[in-house]
């Protein structure tokens, strides 16, 4: 029989997170009878031209609430323990803080350390759970609240649910889409685990799958790719940072793009036809895709057909 974990009453949180998908998260909780005692976040990192230091998100938001912040830069350190001891906390909350939490610190609350993660795991654990399911063209993703262990995404599961992903929605409003979702969700479970408690279920780690960081070298366009692959790049890296290819040797950011054809006989990168109104046409290894929205060097963000205006795109010109 599996073991039950269960308080009746959940009075002290501690949430620990980092950027903007952990804002909703940390707000809903804040707007509840859960609202955190503390928000341990990532150090201030500069940013910028003129590398001025910028306070996380979660930082910014838990000000707003009045909610004591540290930020530090071992957050396994003993000193670091005993801030967060000293609050005897029932639960620790975390949602993408971005750092590796020890057993010392896991073990602090009665109830654990619980992570809310925005995919069905085991699938997708790692960096970057969002933009792979883009990539993949997932049409189906989720959201799995899970207990921390020593293993990256591995721990056992408390709770999971299926979502489908809205068809045509980039990275930018996919991550405020599943954020929303998974703060009501991590609302849900809080409640409960103050009803009923939770039960524990392994993951199959055989069934694993894997993300990684993004790199500069995976934000350009292989024109000689599958359609739906370079469809997948688009959607998963727009609006920030942006899939690229090239044009007269400057960067152009494809934010935007679509299925036109599902053959084509044309090289590849080829800018096959340019509609008014809507943007090119641009072939690639087993279709043709329709760009509608795009960003120059130096420029904002811009639909095709407007860029079109004033770069003066010729049918046959070769991108990459």
């Amino acid at each position: 029989m599996a073991k039950i974990y269960k308080l009746d009453e959940i009075k002290k949180v501690v949430f620990l997170g980092t950027p903007e998908f952990a804002v909703r998260s940390f707000e809903k909780l804040a707007e509840s009878k859960y609202k955190p005692l503390l928000v341990v976040t990532q150090p201030d990192k500069p940013k910028g031209r003129n590398r001025k230091l910028q306070a996380t998100p979660v930082k910014i938001s838990s000000q707003g609430y009045g909610v004591p912040v540290i930020q530090p830069l071992n957050i396994n350190s003993e000193d670091v323990l005993q801030q967060i001891s000293i609050l005897s906390p029932d639960i620790l909350v975390t949602v993408a803080y971005g750092g590796y939490l020890g057993k010392k610190l896991r073990k602090i609350a009665p109830l654990g350390c619980i992570n809310l993660h925005p995919s069905l795991l085991p699938d997708l654990r790692g960096a970057s759970p969002l933009q792979t399911s883009l990539f993949r063209n997932d049409k189906v993703s989720g959201l799995t609240i899970f207990k921390i262990v020593a293993n990256m995404d591995a721990g056992p599961i408390i709770n999971q649910r299926e979502v489908e992903v809205p068809l045509n929605m980039n990275f930018t409003e996919y991550s405020d889409y599943m954020a929303n979702l998974g703060a009501d969700f991590l609302l849900e479970t809080l409640q409960g685990i103050e009803r009923e408690g939770y039960s524990l279920v392994k993951q199959n780690h055989t069934k694993a799958t894997f993300t990684q960081k993004v790199d500069k070298d995976d934000l350009v366009i292989n024109w000689d790719s599958e359609m739906k692959s370079i469809i997948g790049k688009i959607r998963g890296l727009s609006y920030q940072p942006g899939a690229r290819t090239y044009r007269q040797g400057k960067a152009l950011q494809i934010l935007r793009a679509e299925k036109y054809a599902e053959e084509s006989s044309k090289d590849t990168g080829l800018i096959i036809q340019v509609i008014k109104n809507q943007g090119f046409v641009v072939s690639c290894k087993n279709g043709q895709i329709l760009v509608t929205e795009v960003k120059a060097e130096g420029k904002k963000a811009m639909s095709a057909h407007a860029y079109n205006l004033g770069a003066n795109l010729r049918v046959n010109e070769k991108l990459g």
